[in-house]
């Protein structure tokens, strides 16, 4: 199979086999005390290669949330702030130009576990969608008045 790399007992650090030069045929035991002592490093290996593999990907964690420091945001609304949803339909269309990109404003009503939120009108009805926090950004209106859910919403649709 293609791009699939056999699980070898050697050091792939040094990239060489735990293997002395073989410069000819050799005896059985020979080949088995070799092999043996492939395989008693074998533990060891995988330890050290997970232990890169996670260093690793966390290096690329840290990498990305630097490169995208200033494009990465976790609003975590709080019920009753106001936001503003992003209209996914309309970037698959050819005159997107002219459509709404955003709909709102809207009131969060909870955030799930998942990190989803559900939403209300201004006018008290609540979405039967969820809606993802990647969707959602905060809607700044003129005065700096806040809301309390239950203003909406019924406190039994809460539940």
């Amino acid at each position: 199979a293609h791009g699939i790399e056999p699980l070898l007992p050697f050091d792939i650090l040094l990239a060489q086999f735990l293997f002395p030069d073989v410069a000819g045929k050799l005896s059985d035991a020979d080949l088995l005390y070799m092999r043996a002592s492939q395989l008693e490093r074998r533990d060891e290996d995988i330890a050290h290669l997970r232990q890169r593999v996670i260093d690793a990907r966390f290096k690329s964690i840290a990498d990305f949330e630097r490169r995208f420091a200033n494009t990465i945001h976790d609003y975590n609304f709080q019920p009753g702030a106001l936001v503003l949803v992003l209209n996914k339909k309309i970037e698959v269309g050819t005159n997107r130009k002219f459509r709404p990109r955003y709909f709102g404003p809207m009131v969060v009503v909870r955030r799930t576990k998942g990190g989803a939120y559900f939403l209300a009108e201004l006018n008290g009805v609540v979405s039967r969608l969820k809606f993802a926090a990647f969707r959602l950004i905060p809607y700044y209106p003129r005065s700096r008045k806040t809301f309390k859910v239950t203003q909406f919403v019924d406190p039994a649709d809460l539940a």
